[in-house]
């Protein structure tokens, strides 16, 4: 008998299955990888008491810089121009909390401590950022609020000069002073980055804005006590004081004028009134100038209002004839019966029993309340 040597086998042992091979091929990774992680901690802990220090403090500042990130994602709720950045810092302390979890010293020396710690605080910038952001737009807000109202109490205090409002014109000029110098200060605040100094001249902007409005007020109210002493005329800075670019002449009118956006209701009325009678109404005034009512006014008669308290001056009234100027003609009737469908009136004061009854007095519903 010939005797034959065979050759061992050098693939998978007979019997072996796909799901057996890539079991085994796990395991041989998994132990590199144990031994990779005992090579790196006997590299550290091998290093002696400086190694050891070094991986400490690691974690000690991440914690306190975890602590100090916790407390700023507090203190900017509601506070970021763009919440996004809340959204970022938030998943970046989930993951430097879930560092700070791991057992000493396998999460420090794997779970990238000093890389978490820089991550965390590039983040808290870009949210400080975006605070500072919305606390300049807040401020801009508001500033622009501030310069909206002080044209007007400017206006008014100028309308007012010398005409016995003494006490409240010098309370508007003390809150528009002071509103001058808050507005120094929110151009300094807007020129740095700190949140709580946008957000004091923030409240200093709508404290001194709300101290114009209600010293405008004040004043409007003391001017009208002694201007206007009629409980239906209100006085206004601007009664026959408006831009000619606001007025428009009335078509079949040469000469007189109305307010130009309420000129159409006016077109409208006199077109039904034509229909009715073949003829325009009668235009005998209409907006008067500042002093144009200075010349009609004569302070023994209730027939003209004092300058600055007829909403003649408001470009919001007329005055009709052609049989409209006496109580119960048909044009007289016609208009108290028509006139509200195209927005205009006859006023209460101006009534038979009315306080000064002109049956020739008529307005649009868009005058003052007080004078209707």
């Amino acid at each position: 008998m010939t005797s034959t040597s065979t050759l061992p086998e050098t693939g998978p042992p007979s019997g072996t299955t796909a799901k057996d091979r890539r079991e085994a091929k796990l395991r041989r990774r998994r132990t590199l990888r144990v031994a990779a992680l005992v090579s790196v901690l006997l590299m550290v802990l091998g290093g002696g008491g400086g190694a050891t220090w070094y991986v400490l403090s690691e974690r000690e500042a991440l914690a306190e810089t975890t602590v100090e990130v916790e407390a700023l994602l507090q203190e900017s709720d509601g506070k970021v121009a763009d919440p996004a950045t809340r959204d970022a810092l938030s998943r970046e302390v989930g993951e430097a909390d879930r560092v700070l979890a791991e057992r000493f010293p396998v999460g420090l020396v794997l779970g990238g401590t000093a890389e978490r710690r820089e991550s965390l605080l590039t983040t808290s910038a870009t949210v400080r950022a975006s605070m500072v952001d919305l606390a300049r737009a807040e401020v801009e807000t508001v500033r622009a609020g501030l310069a909206a109202v002080v044209p007007d109490a400017e206006a008014v205090l100028a309308a007012t000069d010398g005409m016995g409002a003494d006490e409240a014109r010098a309370g508007l000029r003390t809150a528009l002073d002071a509103a001058v110098a808050t507005e120094a200060e929110a151009t300094q605040a807007l020129a740095g980055t700190d949140v709580a100094a946008l957000e004091q001249v923030e409240a200093d902007l709508a404290a001194q804005r709300d101290g114009v409005v209600v010293a405008s007020e004040s004043l409007y109210d003391a001017q009208d006590a002694i201007t206007c002493p009629a409980p239906d005329q209100e006085w206004s800075p601007r009664s026959g004081h408006l831009d000619p670019a606001e007025l428009a002449e009335i078509p079949w009118a040469p000469g007189y004028a109305l307010r130009a956006d309420l000129l159409p209701t006016l077109v409208a009325l006199d077109t039904a009134y034509q229909q009715a009678f073949g003829v325009h109404l009668t235009i005998n005034s209409a907006y008067r100038t500042y002093d144009d009512q200075l010349g009609v006014y004569e302070p023994s008669s209730p027939i003209a209002a004092p300058p600055g308290c007829s909403t003649h001056g408001l470009g919001v009234a007329a005055d009709f004839g052609g049989g409209v100027q006496t109580f119960g003609t048909p044009q007289y009737q016609w208009l108290k019966a028509n006139s509200a469908a195209h927005g205009w009136e006859h006023p209460s004061w101006a009534e038979p029993g009315g306080r000064v009854p002109e049956p020739w007095h008529w307005q649009s519903v868009q005058a003052p309340a007080a004078s209707r």
